[in-house]
Parts: structure tokens; sequence; C-alpha cells
């Protein structure tokens, strides 16, 4: 049985001695002299019944009741009085709401009574106290449960929701394939020549939209059963994203659309990593962004930091709304049904990217703006390969040479860059290649990059033109060669170039030997 805690302050050490012998068996006795003992000795231990003496040198035993009621009001209290002071009496019950009052000299048995009631009182209070507490943390739990509930009932709703939606979306997405298979199959024995190559046509991309539908649900459905298993092989980074940046580019012209591609130094980017989900995370990705892009531009690449890929894809597309962030990579879920009713699909695409990006052990994260774009990042753990010398190769290499040189490329057609790219790799000399595709980029590598060698300048381009970008980095950087790329072949465009602070030019489009000649002519080994 619980051993209850009894202080008593009484400024008669006489008084307490007595009492501790009388009722030490039974209770854990705390003695004080003063109330500022006692005030410290509550503030020490957990005491379960408070008794005072009445009349005490400074702080009187009402005043030490009333304290002790204000900040540990659990216990109960008892006011010892040696007088009849029937004011100090009323002040005690009043103020320091005691339980009881005893007159000095007290009889034994009464005290222990009055203690017992008081600490019996005492107890009822505290089981009452957990009993509430124990309600209170029951009822807390039964509304946590509740709401549980509720949040099981309305994802499973939602699930439902969106699952009519997608059976309903699909049935659309198949039927539109399919009228046009059916239908042009059946003009087929009646047409010439020239319509029948052109119903072929039709069936054909037909049946290749048709098939891309099915693809993406057996994707789905292999990737949430987790029955695919992850190959790796050696890939050259570099060399896939131009796959994709090659197959895309076409899709991006049909809408007036720029896309760009960012790509790593050709030694650093081998790496060993599954090239097919990859490629699935790219399209779908890339997809997306030319779909909901109605102006401006696409740009994706990525990075090798640590053994991880950071990959990214950006657009200036409509963008996504805040309320639709937290769904979009869900199944099913394609963000504003009007929008996803306009453009199609069947809401599967940043479904599946997700899952391979977890399949690869990576993350992939969003930021977006409505009317303004998207950025997708994406970070995968991968293995670098190790670069291949000409004794593991196997070919042959023209690199005699150590000089080392940085170019700019200030182009904002990504193939022209591409083409002037390659053509300065072929070059003996140890060649950093940065580029910019704007004339405001153009000003910002010059700024970043201090030793820039020579700047190939493009003088039609979106946003800051190479007139202007010329001018600018001649200001800062007169010694910085730049040669414009132009289509213009009028004498007053290139005097415009020159006029600019240009120091030469190249007509589009351009060829090796051009390129090599302006190299040889503007950099010299130092």
């Amino acid at each position: 049985m619980k051993k209850y805690a009894i202080l008593y302050v009484d400024d008669e050490e006489s008084n307490l001695r007595i009492f501790r012998d009388t009722f030490r068996r039974d209770y854990t006795i705390y003695t004080a002299l003063s109330a500022e003992e006692g005030i410290k000795i509550l503030d020490e231990v957990k005491i379960d019944l408070v008794l005072s003496d009445q009349r005490m040198p400074g702080m009187s035993g009402v005043d030490f009741l009333k304290y002790s009621l204000e900040k540990y009001p659990e216990p109960n209290r008892i006011l010892v009085t040696g007088f009849s002071d029937i004011e100090a009496i009323k002040d005690a019950i009043n103020q320091a709401h005691i339980f009881q009052y005893i007159q000095k000299p007290w009889n034994r048995d009464k005290l222990h009574k009055t203690i017992e009631n008081a600490l019996r009182i005492y107890r009822l209070e505290e089981e009452n106290a957990k009993q509430r507490e124990e309600l209170l943390r029951a009822k807390e739990v039964l509304e946590q449960k509740n709401k549980e509930l509720l949040i099981a009932k309305e994802k499973a709703q939602e699930s439902d929701r969106l699952k009519t939606e997608f059976l309903q979306n699909m049935s659309h997405e198949i039927r539109t394939p399919m009228n046009a298979i059916l239908g042009f199959s059946e003009f087929l024995l009646e047409a010439d020549d020239n319509e029948r190559r052109k119903y072929v046509s039709i069936i054909q991309n037909s049946s290749r939209q048709l098939l891309r539908i099915i693809e993406d649900i057996l994707e789905i459905s292999r990737l949430v059963t987790k029955q695919v298993p992850v190959k790796v092989e050696k890939v050259c980074l570099n060399d896939l994203f131009l796959e994709q940046y090659f197959y895309f580019d076409i899709e991006a012209k049909k809408k007036n659309l720029q896309l760009y591609l960012k790509k790593a130094p050709d030694k650093a980017s081998n790496v060993w990593i599954d090239a097919t989900k990859l490629n699935k995370i790219l399209s779908n990705l890339l997809e997306n962004a030319i779909k909901y892009t109605n102006d401006g531009y696409v740009e994706f690449g990525f990075e090798l930091k640590e053994e991880k890929i950071h990959i990214f894809v950006k657009d200036t597309g409509i963008g996504i709304k805040e309320e639709s962030k937290s769904t979009i990579f869900k199944r099913f879920s394609q963000g504003e049904k009007g929008i996803a009713k306009r453009h199609g699909g069947l809401g599967l695409g940043l479904a599946i990217v997700k899952e391979n990006v977890e399949l690869l052990g990576g993350v992939i994260s969003l930021e977006s703006v409505e009317g303004k774009g998207s950025v997708f990042t994406i970070t995968i753990p991968c293995r670098k390969a190790p670069e291949e010398t000409k004794e593991n190769s196997g070919e042959e290499t023209n690199f005699s040479n150590t000089v080392r040189y940085k170019i700019l490329i200030a182009e904002d057609e990504e193939l022209n860059y591409l083409l002037i790219e390659t053509m300065l790799k072929k070059r003996p000399e140890d060649i950093v290649i940065l580029h910019a595709i704007n004339g405001a980029k153009a000003i910002e590598y010059c700024e970043k990059e201090k030793d820039i060698s020579l700047i190939f300048m493009d003088l039609k381009m979106p946003l800051m033109d190479g007139f202007e970008a010329t001018k600018e980095i001649k200001k800062r950087y007169p010694g910085i060669p730049v040669i414009a790329l132009t289509a213009y072949t009028t004498p007053e465009k290139l005097e415009s170039a020159l006029a600019a602070g240009c120091d030469d030019f190249v007509s589009k489009p351009v060829n090796k030997d051009t390129i090599d000649k302006i190299i040889d002519k503007y950099l010299t080994p130092q």
C-alpha cells in the first residue's frame, strides 16, 4: 500500500518532534520550522497532505497554505491553531480552501482520523482524476479511430472514383484508335492506291496508339506488384539522353517549341544502370512536358555527383496547381480534369515514372507554378564505369596535345549547338564546351567562368540577341574573341555584327573546315 507523504510546518521544534514520533510509522513525515522551509520542501518533494501552524514568524500559516493551493492544488490542507482566531480560520477556509482546522493541543486519535479522512478524499480525487484521464484518452483514441476510419472511407471512395474515371477514360482512349482501325479497314476494300496508302498510315498510327495504351496498363500493373527486375548494364548517359533528344525534338518542333539538352563531359557519362527504366522515366517526363507546354521551351539534362545521377526536366508549360501536387504521381490521377480531357491520356505516365525511379532506389520531386511551368528533379544512385583508354577500348586516339581551351557556344537551336560541339570534340586540343541558350545566359557564363577562350555567338536568339550580348561582353571582357554565327548574308547584317564587337563571323550552315580555321586563327597554344 502506498505510504503517503505529509508535510507539517510549525515554528516550535517540540511540536514537530511529537508529530514525527506519533505518525512516522504510518506516513512519510517531512517537517519545517518556517513557511520558507516548507515552500522549499514542496518544490522538491511530492507531498500528499499539508499541515501548518497559523502563527509563525515571517509568512503566516494561512499565507503559506494559500501559496500551496495556488502552486500545488491537489493535496488537502489542514490549519493547526493554538488560539480561537475566527478571522484567520475564515481566511484559511476562503482563501486556502483548507480541508479542516485543528486546535492545539491536538488529540492524537482525532488528528489521525482527520488526516485519514483528508487522505481518503485525496485518494478518491486522485482515482477520479486518473479515471478522467483514462476516459479522456479513450475518447481521444476513439476520435482518432473515427478520423482514421473517415479518412479510410474517403480514400476508398476516392480510389473508387479514380478507378471509375480511369475505366471511363480508358474506354474512350481505346475506342478512339479502335474506331479508326475498324472504320478505315472497311474503306480499304473500296479505296484506290492513293487512298489506300493514306488509310494504312492512319491504321498504323492508331495501332501504335492502342499498343502504347496497353503497354502502359501492363507496365503499371507489373510495377505495382513488384514483378519488374532491375537489369544493370554499362550505359553512356550522353548517348542515351541524345537519343531521347532526337526523338522528342521532332515532337517539340511540331508545337514550335525549343528542346534543350544539358549533357556531361563525354569522359564522365559512363555508368552502370538499368537503361530501359531510365529511358522509360525520361520518355514519360518529356512527353508530358511537351504535351502541356504551348509556348516557350522544354529543357532536360543530367549531371553526375557522388555516385548519383541528378536529372531534371524543365518546361514553361501550364504548371500544376498546388492542390494537385500531392496526387499528381498517383495512379489514374491527371491533376485538373478539364485540362486532362483536352490533352487525353490515361493518367499513368507520372505514376510509371515514380514507380521506376523508386525501383532504381531514387527519389523524384516537383516544383511548379501554375501558368509558368514545372521542374521535375530526379536523383538516382549509380556506379560510375571506368573511363576507357586507348589500351582497354581498342580505339585509336588523336589527342596528343594537352592544350586546354574553354569555348562558349551561344546558340538557341540545340541541333546547331550539337553540330558545333561535335566538330570541336574532333579537335586535338582538350576543349571544355559551355552552352548558353540566349544572350543573357552567355553574359552569365562570362561572369562565372573567368577563363573563356572564345565565344561562338548566334545573332538571333530569344530574350537577348547576339548583337546586344556581344556589346555587353566586349564592354566587360574585351579580350575574349567573339565569332558571330549567322544565317544573314547581307553586308548590312555583317557590318552590324562587327559593329557590335564581333571579331569574325561564320555563316550557317557551318562546316568543320570553317570552324577549324577559326580555332587555328584565334587560339594558339600558350
